[in-house]
C-alpha cells in the first residue's frame, strides 16, 4: 500500500512541473498598500515592486 501511494505521489509532483512553464502573469500586477506613503510599509513595497519582473 505504501509503494501505490509513494508512486502516486511520486507522478503527481511529476505531472505537475508542467503548470511551473507556463509564464506567469500574463497580466500586469497591481500592489495596493494601505498605509500612508513614505512609511517604513511603503519602502518595503516599493523596494519588492523593483524586483518584479516587468514586460
Amino acid at each position: 500500500m505504501k509503494r501505490i501511494t509513494g508512486c502516486l505521489v511520486l507522478a503527481a509532483l511529476t505531472l505537475n512541473t508542467a503548470a511551473w512553464a507556463a509564464d506567469y502573469p500574463t497580466k500586469p500586477i497591481t500592489l495596493v498598500v494601505p498605509y500612508t506613503a513614505g512609511g517604513p510599509t511603503d519602502q518595503m513595497a516599493r523596494s519588492l515592486a523593483q524586483g518584479l519582473p516587468s514586460n
